[in-house]
């Protein structure tokens, strides 16, 4: 059974579930599992992946700004979490990839 490393904010698992969303380490990034950006950058020992949005935004991950995975909405859901001061819409989240 294959296992892939989860990361969860109080450390990395391993489960049989992929996750919903993928995150490259070295930058801190999460997107969906198809994006076509993270796909070709990733290589295996940098991706991690979460299962809720909640758990990548509670890890210090920021939204990859090529596949765009979060919306308003989700947004609204995760905005408290955000580990960064002065966060208060969804460009400024994304604008995080540009500093």
């Amino acid at each position: 059974m294959k296992l892939y490393r989860i990361l969860k904010p109080e450390g990395e698992i391993r489960s049989s579930r992929k996750g919903t969303l993928a995150g490259y380490r070295p930058r801190k990034i999460f997107g969906a599992l198809d994006c076509s950006n993270g796909r070709r950058l990733m290589k295996p020992q940098n991706r991690v992946f979460f299962h809720t949005l909640e758990d990548a935004v509670l890890s210090g991950y920021r939204p990859c700004n090529h596949c765009r995975p979060l919306d308003e909405e989700g947004f609204k859901r995760v905005k408290h979490l955000i580990p960064y001061d002065g966060i208060n819409t969804l460009d400024e989240f994304y604008a995080l990839n540009k500093r």
